[in-house]
């Protein structure tokens, strides 16, 4: 399972904790109700400031949602991380964003 589809997981699993429904976790967070679908089924990652919401909505943390039971090893994750990464490496406003992100959880 790759990256993407455990974080969905995740905030599927703290939406429902919550007793929210897609259509009000997307109201709450600004979005439409498939960008929200497009998460939780692992086809689309957040940008940081959706991402942001997303938490405060759920009231987790940031690690609350990238913490994966299902990936087995930590080069599967790393892998998977850098696999993200790359596909905006050309970006320096997401880089830093991500590098941002990234500071946050340390």
């Amino acid at each position: 399972m790759n990256l993407k589809k455990c974080f969905g997981q995740n905030v599927q699993k703290y939406r429902k904790h919550r007793n929210l429904t897609q259509e009000r976790l997307a109201e709450l967070v600004g979005v439409d109700v498939t960008s929200i679908s497009a998460v939780e089924t692992g086809k689309y990652f957040p940008s940081a400031d959706n991402l942001s919401r997303i938490v405060e909505v759920l009231q987790v943390q940031f690690s609350d949602l990238f913490e994966f039971d299902s990936l087995r090893s930590n080069d599967e994750v790393f892998e998977d991380i850098i696999s993200i990464i790359s596909a905006f490496k050309d970006d320096k406003k997401r880089l830093n964003a991500v590098r941002n992100f990234v500071k946050t959880l340390i």
